[in-house]
């Protein structure tokens, strides 16, 4: 080999040298990119991994703050405000001989305004007023005991003075017949008063089982009413419908309460799903203010299935009135109230019928709807004193319904003043309470 061929591969030797050197060294800087991006990959899956669990710590705190706004919220939130509705009620409107020639004018027509004039702010000034209607409307000719054929006028008047509800199932339903019970109907209707308890078709009864339904500012009441009986009448095969009655023997013994339709009638009024039920019920005695064995029962079966208030009517005189704390079969606890007679309201009738009949009470209940549960309870109860002045022959008004401490107080009635005094007094025993509202 000469020097020239020797020179020549030490070259290429050395440019192989060279070349894996080279080599070498761009793996290693390979290597370590490869390194420095995967460590880059790492930081950065790291970053991302640390800010994903701040994130979500702080969504879950953002998430536990606004669920506690929420909550604040909802409890500073307004709700509807409470409601409170106002029942006024009154006993017996009858229509006796002197009561038509009283209110008897000289071009034959007949007006009983003045005589309620008196009184008239207890019954308009509530949300809703109610009585007992004692009387028939049925055309001329008038006439007191025992038919009381009542002039259409008198529904006229009751509802300027603020009558809502009257209820016609009573004693004197059907005093004058289907016929007397029908045109009853038909002119409460016309004067735009409700009435509950008699049905002029049978289709009016089943419509809603005998209830009558009020709203009033957003409160339902359901009112029902009973009869004990019909003056010892029959209602006619096929028509049982029209009188709504308490006991199966209305027409002999009254001691079969009739417990499969009172029941009925209840069970109709919960499916209405009224805030609160009221039952009118003419029961009890005549003349008697003691409370019936039969009336505890009827009471006990009303409470226990719904219903919050009993009015009640027939004796003629007030009878006592009772609160009553009741569990009812479906496991509700709430108060309710019983006026066993409301006693008169508008009649001639006079001691020498019953005792203590010429003072009674314009009844008020309230009733407070809660505006955050929509749960209703019974929230107030008062009376106010009245009584049924009688002027005398020939005097305008003869009969005066007038509220017994502000015809003290007026001074007009001197003679009387004693008499309306031991009224009071009476009222007060007789309803076994201090529900007066002057007390």
């Amino acid at each position: 080999m000469d020097e020239q061929e020797f020179e020549r591969d030490e070259q290429l030797l050395e440019a192989r040298r060279l070349k894996r050197l080279e080599d070498r060294r761009r793996r290693k800087m390979q290597q370590r990119i490869v390194l420095g991006l995967l460590l880059v990959i790492l930081i950065l899956s790291l970053v991302l991994i640390v800010r994903g669990c701040n994130a979500r710590k702080e969504q879950a705190q953002k998430t536990g703050e606004d669920v506690s706004q929420a909550d604040v919220s909802q409890a500073v939130v307004p709700t509807e405000p409470d409601t409170t509705v106002t029942i006024a009620a009154v006993g017996d409107i009858m229509m006796y001989d002197e009561q038509l020639e009283a209110a008897l004018q000289s071009d034959g027509t007949y007006d009983f305004t003045s005589s309620f004039a008196a009184v008239s702010g207890s019954t308009v000034s509530a949300d809703l007023t109610v009585g007992n209607l004692e009387l028939n409307f049925c055309g001329p000719p008038y006439a007191g005991k025992p038919d009381f054929r009542a002039p259409e006028s008198l529904a006229k008047t009751l509802n300027s003075i603020g009558f809502d509800i009257l209820q016609t199932a009573n004693t004197y339903s059907i005093q004058n017949g289907l016929s007397g019970l029908r045109s009853t109907i038909q002119y409460l209707d016309a004067a735009g008063i409700s009435h509950v308890g008699t049905y002029a078709a049978l289709d009016d009864k089943t419509s809603l089982g005998g209830v009558l339904l009020k709203n009033v500012n957003g409160v339902k009441i359901a009112f029902i009413a009973y009869t004990k009986g019909l003056n010892y009448l029959t209602l006619p095969e096929g028509e049982e419908y029209a009188v709504d009655v308490l006991y199966t023997d209305y027409a002999s013994d009254f001691n079969k309460i009739n417990e499969s339709a009172i029941l009925d009638s209840v069970n109709a009024a919960k499916a209405l799903q009224p805030d609160v039920i009221v039952a009118m019920l003419h029961w009890g005695s005549e003349s008697d203010s003691a409370v019936t064995d039969s009336q505890k029962k009827i009471k006990n079966l009303l409470f226990e299935n719904g219903v919050d208030a009993i009015i009640g009517s027939h004796s003629h005189i007030v009878g006592p009135m009772e609160e009553e704390q009741v569990t009812t079969v479906d496991g509700v606890e709430k108060m309710c109230f019983v006026a066993y007679s409301l006693g008169n309201f508008f009649s001639a009738m006079d001691d020498s019928y019953a005792k203590n009949c010429r003072e009674s009470v314009v009844l008020n209940l309230s009733f407070t709807k809660n505006g955050q549960t929509g749960a209703t309870q019974l929230s107030g109860v008062n009376y106010t004193p009245i009584y049924i002045m009688d002027h005398g022959e020939g005097k305008s008004p003869r009969y005066e319904i007038l509220p017994i401490r502000s015809a003290i107080n007026s001074g007009l009635f001197p003679d009387m003043e004693q008499t309306l005094t031991d009224a009071i007094a009476q009222l007060r025993a007789a309803t076994a309470s201090d529900y007066d509202s002057g007390k």
